[in-house]
C-alpha cells in the first residue's frame, strides 16, 4: 500500500480540476507578448507582399451581408467576426494551438495562468459516478460550507449536469467575485442531495502537489505551466529531499503547458547546469538555444521516472524532452505526448477585445528533433489502462485507496523500487 503525506494544492487540467472555473488549454506563450521576435514576425509576413486583396475580399463581403441579407435581425456582427478570423486560423494547422480568443476568453486564460481564480475552490475528478468531488481548497467557500471529498455533483442553479462536459459544467461555476452560485452534490449515506450556495470569491492555488510514497518515493506532479510554478516546483523538490526521497516520481500528465520561462526554470531542477532545454527556430530558419540555469536545489543523481500522456503538451514537452535528452538517471514513461511544438505570441485586435494567439516559433529537443505534430516519445510505453485515471495528490483528500487505479503510477513506483513492474 502507498502511504501518503500530502503538501500541496494543485487545480489540474479539464478531467481532473473543478477549481470553480478554468478552461485548460494545449499552449506556449511568452511572458511579453507582442514584442522581440514576434513583432519581427509581424514585421516580416507584412513585408513580404502577402495578398492585399484578402482584406478588401473580406471587407467587401462583410458590407454585403450587412446590407443585402434578408434577415438582419440575424447578424451578429461579434459571432460573425469570431468565426471569421477562427476560420483564417484553422489553416495554418496549428491544431489546439494557434487561436483566437473572445475578450472574456483572453481574461479567462490570464487568470488561469496566474495562479488565482474567482470560484468556490474544489477539485473535481470525471468517474464513472459523475463529477466527483477530490477535496475542496483549503479556506475556500466549499471547505468552508462542508463539501467532502467524494460528493458527486448533481447540478449548477438547478441546472442538471449529468452528460455534461466538465469544461461546460465549469463555465457554469466561475463568476464575478462576490456573486452566488448553487451547487447540488450527492453523498453516499445521505438519503437526499445536498445543496449548498456558495459565494464565489479570489482564491490563490498552486499547480504543483507533491507526497511521500512508500519507500522513500516522492509523487510530484505538476498539472500547469503558471506564474508561480518554478518557483513552486524549488519547494517542493526541496521538501521532497530534505524529507528523505530516495527516487522521484514527477508527473506531467495531462499538462497543457505555460509559460517558457517556467518551463525553463522547472527543467533546470532535473538536468546538469548549461544543458540545452530546447531549440527555438524563428520564421527565417535561425536557432536560439535555452539552457538550464541554476536553481537552489537539484535532483542530482536520484532516479527519476516523468509520467506523460497524450495530454502533456507544449511545456511539458520542453522539460520530458529536455530531461530525456540531458539525465542519464531518467526514464520517461508513459503515452506519447500531443505534438505541440508552437511558442504563442499574443495580439490584441482593436477595439474588440479580441486577442489572436499566434505561433511565431516553433521548437526543437535537445538533439534538433522537431516536436510539432510528433510529440515526445516515452522510453518505456505504458498505456492507462481503460476507466482509470492519474492519481491526483491534494490536502484534505487523505490517504490514496489500497488500490490507486492508475497503472502508470504503479509501473512507475515499482520500477524506482527495483520490483516486477505490474503485469
Amino acid at each position: 500500500m502507498l502511504k501518503v503525506v500530502v503538501a500541496f494544492v494543485v487545480f489540474s487540467l479539464v478531467f481532473f480540476a473543478f477549481a470553480g472555473g478554468m478552461l485548460f488549454q494545449r499552449f506556449v506563450v511568452a511572458e511579453e507578448p507582442g514584442n522581440g521576435r514576434a513583432s519581427q514576425a509581424v514585421a516580416a509576413q507584412a513585408d513580404g507582399g502577402t495578398n492585399v486583396d484578402g482584406p478588401q475580399a473580406f471587407e467587401e463581403a462583410w458590407n454585403l451581408v450587412q446590407e443585402q441579407y434578408v434577415q438582419p435581425e440575424l447578424i451578429d456582427d461579434a459571432a460573425m467576426l469570431e468565426a471569421a478570423v477562427d476560420g483564417m486560423l484553422d489553416t495554418l494547422q496549428d491544431e489546439g494551438h494557434t487561436r483566437y480568443l473572445t475578450e472574456a476568453e483572453n481574461q479567462a486564460s490570464e487568470q488561469q495562468l496566474s495562479g488565482e481564480y474567482v470560484g468556490v475552490g474544489i477539485n473535481v475528478q470525471e468517474t464513472e459516478q459523475g463529477i466527483t468531488v477530490v477535496a475542496p481548497i483549503d479556506n475556500s467557500p466549499a471547505m468552508d460550507a462542508g463539501i467532502r471529498p467524494g460528493d458527486i455533483l448533481t447540478s449548477v442553479d438547478g441546472v442538471d449536469v449529468a452528460g455534461r462536459q466538465v469544461g461546460e459544467v465549469i463555465n457554469t461555476v466561475r463568476g464575478e467575485e462576490g456573486t452566488q452560485v448553487t451547487l447540488t452534490f450527492r453523498r453516499e449515506g445521505e438519503p437526499q442531495p445536498l445543496t449548498f450556495t456558495l459565494t464565489r470569491s479570489r482564491i490563490e492555488t498552486s499547480s504543483v502537489s507533491w507526497t511521500m510514497l512508500d519507500g522513500n518515493v516522492a509523487l510530484i506532479r505538476l498539472s500547469q505551466f503558471t506564474s508561480t510554478s518554478g518557483d513552486d516546483m524549488v519547494v517542493a523538490l526541496r521538501e521532497a529531499t530534505d524529507a528523505g526521497a530516495e527516487g522521484v516520481i514527477f508527473d506531467l500528465r495531462n499538462n497543457p503547458g505555460g509559460y517558457i520561462s517556467q518551463a525553463v526554470q522547472i527543467g533546470s531542477l532535473f538536468v546538469p547546469d548549461g544543458s540545452t532545454i530546447f531549440i527555438s527556430q524563428f520564421r527565417d530558419g535561425s536557432q536560439e538555444p535555452y539552457v538550464a540555469t541554476e536553481q537552489p536545489v537539484n535532483i542530482g543523481d536520484l532516479p527519476l521516472v516523468v509520467l506523460i500522456n497524450e495530454g502533456a503538451a507544449s511545456s511539458s514537452e520542453i522539460v520530458s524532452g529536455a530531461i530525456k535528452a540531458n539525465n542519464p538517471n531518467a526514464t520517461i514513461l508513459g503515452e506519447q505526448t500531443f505534438g505541440t511544438g508552437t511558442v504563442l505570441s499574443s495580439f490584441d485586435l482593436g477595439e474588440d477585445g479580441g486577442t489572436i494567439l499566434l505561433g511565431t516559433e516553433l521548437w526543437l529537443t535537445p538533439d534538433g528533433k522537431l516536436i510539432k505534430n510528433f510529440g515526445i516519445k516515452p522510453d518505456v510505453v505504458v498505456p492507462m489502462q481503460e476507466g482509470q485515471f492519474p492519481f491526483i495528490p491534494v490536502d484534505n483528500a487523505g490517504p490514496p485507496p489500497d488500490d490507486l487505479s492508475d497503472y502508470q503510477l504503479e509501473w512507475a513506483f515499482d520500477m524506482l523500487q527495483g520490483a516486477e513492474t505490474p503485469s
